[in-house]
């Protein structure tokens, strides 16, 4: 993935004294890049930096993670997926097992008659997308990349419920932008359809998009959301609230104490 023009002072990576690796870029998530005005800097700062902190308790993500999955592996042959790749792990509880189950049934209902492959390999990365030119790594899941028989690109935005998205601009929802940027790789010179499925209540929405002329859209927007970022931790003092209960770094924070 190339963006040409950045130049953004202290955003190059160090080398590790007697090492001729980088250091590990600094992380930017998807929830940074929708909100993070709204989010405390120090807990931010701390992720940016890639600090250890405790691990966060899993439950929140589990029924989409493993729905996600188990979707990917569904569609490893090119072919119609089958219910019998939709096996939910023994750790779910009855109410998330509910869940899973009725977002299983969506799924079938919006994707069973299409014959689709999962796509991965040397351009796609499950979980991060480095940015060189922004001194950034983009992490986290980025929606289920297929492909058909004629090698047309897919890209499944799977929900679990949430806001329902802008069904006039399929730019609009940032979760559609972040997952864009990180697939662009794959998606260079081609068009995609761009799918967002709620597999709780059945809503899809479904737009065909160029990826090259949405990158150039996306990139600007980009650039602007790491400069809202650092602006944001360059005085990472705490800032307590409701977000402390899932915060990883709650150890040797002055707001607690």
């Amino acid at each position: 993935m190339q963006f040409r023009g950045f130049r953004i002072a202290g955003a190059y990576p160090r080398r590790v004294a007697r090492d001729e690796q980088l250091d590990e870029l600094p992380k930017v998530t998807l929830a940074f890049l929708r909100r993070v005005e709204d989010l405390c800097p120090r807990r931010v700062a701390f992720e940016h930096q890639n600090r250890r902190g405790n691990r966060p308790a899993p439950g929140r993500w589990r029924v989409a993670n493993q729905l996600t999955e188990h979707a990917r592996l569904a569609h490893i042959e090119l072919g119609l997926p089958s219910e019998a790749a939709f096996t939910p792990l023994p750790d779910l509880v009855p109410e998330e097992r509910r869940v899973y189950d009725a977002a299983v049934h969506w799924y079938m209902q919006l994707f069973g008659d299409r014959a689709v492959r999962s796509v991965d390999g040397e351009e796609l990365d499950e979980w991060e997308t480095t940015i060189p030119e922004l001194g950034v790594r983009l992490v986290g899941r980025a929606g289920l990349p297929v492909e058909d028989a004629d090698d047309r690109a897919e890209l499944r935005l799977l929900h679990v419920g949430g806001p329902a998205p802008d069904a006039a601009d399929p730019l609009a929802p940032p979760e559609a932008r972040f997952a864009l940027l990180r697939q662009a790789r794959w998606l260079a010179g081609r068009s995609v359809r761009l799918v967002h499925a709620d597999l709780l209540y059945g809503g899809v929405v479904e737009h065909e998009v160029a990826a090259d002329t949405a990158l150039d859209d996306l990139r600007p927007w980009l650039r602007q959301r790491v400069d809202a970022l650092r602006e944001r931790i360059a005085h990472p003092l705490p800032r307590p609230g409701l977000e402390c209960g899932r915060c990883r770094f709650v150890a040797g924070c002055n707001a607690h104490g």
